[in-house]
């Protein structure tokens, strides 16, 4: 550009003097990079402040807030070597400006990753940065880091955008490159790991030859029935990643204190009972299939229950679709508390079969669909359950107290009756997704039964990686189903001669329901990086809220749920 006008006395080049007033014309035009493009090259021929001071607000304007300080700090230098005090106290305000819209970014690093180098923009970051907050311009920046994982050459690139004056934190998490020697599932494994070690479980022949866990929780169960259930347990697992196999047993015992409806209807002002459940399982599966098995063994005052499960399963198309086949049988003997089961018990007898299928969809999507059917057969009636009955033409109204049910009811209460033979079906699927650093978890389940009672539930849970070792997420859940078919409100009999319904039930889970869940989960893994222990801190919470229109007794409930426990995994 040719401009007409002589430069000033003081300019001494007057092509420095023609890119100064380019840049001018630049900044007015709000073209910033072009601005500092004129700058810089009328600085290459006259080194002048004022240059330096335009430079730095267009720098400053077009996210380059380094370059500007770097400006501002060679004229701050310039004015205090010749005491220009007034210039200095600008320039001074002016850096402490572009200070506050500096960015900040800590990129973070496993022990697991060897010979890690680490660039951001393709400036290499010292290793002594690494962990470290590092200033750099608000923006996009593309973080890239490689590495060996298990001996396997590994890489990592993500970009992080940062706002003025704003502090991320980025995690190096290597993952090998596709190669011959990578599945798709194993890749889809890697894609939805959390943590390095994660990852490493994912490799071909990197997992730790034996895995060790010890988990102790306690849980407990409090509604508006004055239903109370403590519930600690424990359970340990041994496995074998590189030989295939695993093993795994558990304990818990309910603590149960109630005085819900059935209860105070039959004049009984509160129940207690303790349950104590077993399990022990284990599996093997060396190569393409494999074999899992399981047992357990429950009891309380007047139910005991034996089950017994095997499946196979195995892995097809490159291990992005594992088929799974299961069978379980279920025996329970139901009597009556404080009465010996040669007196009196009724036994239930269940077979379910199950089939699922897991799909690898993409590296960061899983989907698992399946079904069920079991039948049941035998008396699953509840000894201890009374139920009111009405003569022709009474009504009571939803949700009636047991004083007002007693106040209306015929003087006979025959125990409950439910039909001896049961046939449940049930489809379902989930969908997991891993998105940068949350995962996603969906899931959907229809039912119905041959007493039809139809069902649905919907469950979602988004878990949050807030840093590496520390995740959060919310819990939400819907639940509706219609109710047995033989299910009543009011049941009408007879009294001369006794004439009674054949199938009756008070129980509130047979009537037609809907229910809200909502809560939260956390998992915290103990910075112990050094330690032979591992240690991992859980807690859920959640509050239910359930709606029952068309029962007697009771019209909503109203429970509050938590868990709270610890695992250790040993090295």
């Amino acid at each position: 550009m040719v401009h007409a006008s002589e430069p000033p006395n003081d300019w001494s080049n007057n092509e420095a003097y023609e890119r100064s007033l380019d840049a001018e014309t630049a900044s007015a035009a709000g073209q910033w990079e072009r601005c500092v493009e004129a700058d810089i090259a009328s600085l290459s021929l006259e080194d002048r402040a004022a240059t330096r001071l335009h430079m730095a607000g267009c720098a400053e304007r077009a996210g380059r807030v380094f370059l500007g300080l770097q400006q501002l700090q060679v004229v701050l230098d310039a004015a205090i070597a010749s005491r220009d005090q007034a210039l200095a106290a600008f320039t001074e305000g002016r850096v402490s400006q572009l200070l506050r819209k500096l960015s900040a970014l800590t990129v973070e690093t496993s022990k697991e990753a060897k010979e890690l180098t680490v660039t951001i923009d393709d400036v290499p970051v010292a290793a002594d940065q690494l962990g470290k907050g590092v200033s750099v311009d608000p923006g996009k920046h593309l973080i890239h880091a490689d590495g060996l994982i298990e001996g396997a050459a590994a890489t990592f690139d993500e970009v992080v955008t940062l706002g003025e004056g704003e502090h991320a934190t980025a995690v190096v998490m290597l993952r090998p490159r596709a190669s011959e020697f990578l599945t798709p599932g194993q890749l889809a494994c890697m894609q939805l790991s959390k943590t390095q070690l994660e990852v490493l479980q994912c490799l071909p022949g990197a997992a730790k030859p034996l895995v060790v866990r010890a988990a102790l929780e306690a849980s407990t169960y409090v509604d508006t029935f004055s239903v109370l259930i403590l519930n600690p347990a424990v359970r340990v697992s041994a496995a074998s990643p590189t030989k295939g196999w695993h093993v795994g047993a558990s304990y818990l015992l309910d603590v149960i204190s109630a005085a819900s409806p059935d209860f105070v209807s039959t004049a009984s002002p509160r129940g207690h009972d303790t349950r104590h459940a077993a399990t022990v399982n284990g599996g093997y599966k060396p190569e393409r299939l494999g074999v899992e098995a399981s047992a357990g063994y429950s009891s309380e005052a007047d139910y005991v229950s034996r089950t017994a499960s095997v499946a196979i399963l195995g892995d097809i198309l490159d291990k992005q679709v594992t088929p799974r086949l299961g069978y379980t049988h279920s025996w329970d003997t139901i009597g009556r508390g404080g009465t010996p089961t040669s007196v009196f018990s009724n036994t239930l007898h269940a077979n379910e079969a199950t089939a699922s299928v897991s799909i690898v969809a993409s590296p960061k999507t899983l989907l698992v669909a399946g079904g069920s059917l079991m039948f049941e057969r035998g008396d699953q009636s509840k000894p201890y359950r009374l139920i009111p009955l009405f003569a022709s033409g009474v009504e009571v109204r939803k949700g009636a107290s047991p004083d007002e049910v007693n106040a209306a009811r015929l003087p006979v209460r025959p125990y409950e009756q439910l039909p001896l033979e049961r046939n449940r079906y049930a489809l379902g699927a989930r969908m997991m997704h891993r998105f940068k650093r949350s995962t996603l978890r969906f899931e959907e389940r229809l039912y119905t039964d041959t007493w039809e009672n139809r069902g649905v539930t919907t469950d979602a849970r988004w878990l949050v990686d807030i840093e590496p070792r520390f995740t959060v997420g919310p819990h939400a859940r819907f639940t509706a189903q219609t109710g047995a078919n033989f299910h009543q409100r009011v049941y009408h009999a007879t009294t001369e001669p006794l004439i009674v319904p054949t199938f009756r039930t008070t129980d509130r889970e047979l009537a037609p329901l809907w229910a809200l869940t909502g809560g939260a989960s956390m998992w915290w893994n103990l910075p112990m990086d050094q330690a032979a222990v591992h240690l991992t801190l859980y807690m859920s919470a959640d509050l239910l809220w359930s709606h029952y229109p068309n029962s007697i007794y009771v019209k909503e409930r109203t429970a509050g749920y938590g868990t709270v426990g610890v695992e250790a995994e040993f090295n």
